[in-house]
């Protein structure tokens, strides 16, 4: 499946995510990029590109490196993929 997109500003909105942050999660989680890459099934200059923000990911691409980096919570999720994305929420104490 691809996307369409309408225009390109669609297409920069989307590419938008932490690479700084997502990268830093994939070297903590796994050591080095191609290690992350070997986990989540993707080849290297895939993994590559992806933790460099020259790849646009799908949403089951997000989700499976959402998986992969143990990333289990909206606000880590939101962080390090949708940064740009104000959202109102609390956390479980209500704070």
């Amino acid at each position: 499946m691809s996307i369409k997109w309408t225009n390109d500003f669609e297409r920069r909105i989307s590419m938008r995510r932490d690479t700084k942050a997502l990268r830093g999660k994939v070297i903590e989680e796994y050591g080095t990029v191609c290690k992350f890459a070997s986990a989540i099934g993707w080849s290297n200059r895939k993994a590559s590109y992806i933790a460099a923000g020259k790849q646009v990911m799908t949403a089951q691409e997000t989700e499976d490196c959402a998986k992969a980096l143990h990333i289990d919570n909206a606000r880590d999720f939101m962080r390090i993929f949708y940064p740009h994305v104000s959202i109102k929420w609390t956390d479980e104490k209500g704070a």
